[in-house]
């Protein structure tokens, strides 16, 4: 996922993502957690992270991903139906 200027303002946060992190020592999960935040909010990969660590991130990554999938959808059908609706006051 790359810098996007319109994001959904949340993610799907799954049990088994928050399983996964609490097997983490503390300071790991915080490193993971920081690499989520920074993927959600700007789509910056993490590149500090070890091989555990990673593995919980990628999981969570693919959430964030499929989140921000179905907000995408979700404003394309907006604005096809905004204009169908508006297209046909215009008549």
């Amino acid at each position: 996922m790359s810098k996007k200027d319109k994001r959904p303002s949340y993610f799907c946060f799954f049990i088994e993502a928050c399983n996964m992190i609490s097997l983490l020592e503390v300071e790991s999960a915080g490193r993971v957690i920081h690499a989520v935040s920074d993927y959600f909010a700007d789509g910056v990969a993490p590149n500090n992270l070890d091989r555990k660590e990673m593995t919980v991130f990628n999981r969570i990554q693919r959430d964030m991903d499929m989140s921000y999938e179905l907000y995408r959808k979700k404003v394309e059908g907006g604005k096809k139906g905004a204009e169908i609706r508006y297209r046909a006051n215009d008549d």
